[in-house]
């Protein structure tokens, strides 16, 4: 018997509004309310317990931290992207991530923290230690985050896409031919 195609369009919209509304809701913990940036703002922590969300957030400063050319990673709030990255991801990234961390936490408790990170960036190129594998993770996550986020593009970058411009922008640069 075959399944009158009334029935299949109407299954198929019924899952299309419950998948709109659980996408819609997710939406909602990340992003602004006009929809416009996700900031995270209003976000909770999904996958850092609260030494890890501390821990990530000195880490993640370290590598892009606040002075006169920018903001720096917490003003920014990657470890919220970090967060909201790992708690989606699979097992095995998550086991890695608090494992890292926990091996940077066992690290700082002989030396300072920026030397522990030193010391794992110098393996950044050949990583032969768990630290020097998991900085490679950490530094990637930490630039992702900064750069997506609205400090790190608009306000550092100076990017200006994602709104009409009448015609491009003229070059100033002198190497490209400007003058």
């Amino acid at each position: 018997m075959e399944t009158p195609r009334r029935t299949v369009l109407k299954v198929l919209s019924a899952g299309a509004v419950s998948s709109t509304k659980l996408l819609r809701a997710a939406a909602s913990t990340v992003c602004s309310g006009t929809g416009e940036v996700s900031t995270f703002e209003n976000y909770s922590f999904a996958f850092f317990t609260p030494r890890e969300q501390e821990l990530a957030g000195r880490l993640m400063e370290l590598i892009i931290p606040a002075d006169e050319h920018s903001r720096g990673a917490l003003a920014a709030r990657v470890p919220a992207f970090a967060d909201r990255m790992l708690s989606t991801g699979s097992e095995r990234t998550k086991t890695a991530w608090r494992a890292g961390l926990a091996a940077f936490g066992d690290a700082s408790g002989s030396l300072s923290l920026e030397a522990v990170l030193e010391k794992a960036a110098a393996e950044e190129d050949n990583p032969k230690t768990e630290l020097g594998r998991f900085f490679v993770d950490l530094k990637r996550m930490t630039v992702d985050g900064y750069y997506t986020s609205e400090i790190g593009i608009q306000e550092e970058m100076g990017y200006e896409g994602n709104r009409h411009l009448p015609s491009a922008p003229k070059c100033e640069h002198p190497e490209h031919g400007a003058g």
